[in-house]
């Protein structure tokens, strides 16, 4: 893939939902390899595809919304509060392979 090939991908993705651009890497590549899952770098998460018919991998970015929750809307004492995340998808970012995908 070039340069202008990659971008358009990142595009279609990043116009999807997280779960949308998750499925979708499977359609694009049969020999998809999830390299890992949520992934925290700083104030991002990253979930990593690698897509070796294509010779692209691609990153899923994802922030997280840490809100605070109610204890009392699960039966817990008023005074406890528990902290809630919510990952909200920000981008896709597809970049050149750099290794052979080795799958066990």
């Amino acid at each position: 893939m070039d340069d202008a090939e990659r971008q358009q991908l990142a595009d279609r993705l990043s116009g999807l939902s997280f779960q949308a651009a998750h499925r979708e890497m499977r359609k694009i590549d049969r020999d998809a390899v999830l390299k890992y899952f949520r992934n925290s770098y700083w104030d991002e998460y990253h979930t990593l595809w690698l897509l070796p018919n294509l010779g692209v991998e691609v990153t899923l970015v994802e922030k997280s919304d840490i809100d605070t929750l109610n204890q009392r809307e699960y039966g817990g004492p008023p005074w406890q509060r528990r902290l809630g995340v919510e990952f909200q998808y920000i981008e896709a970012r597809v970049a050149p392979l750099e290794r052979p995908v080795e799958k066990f």
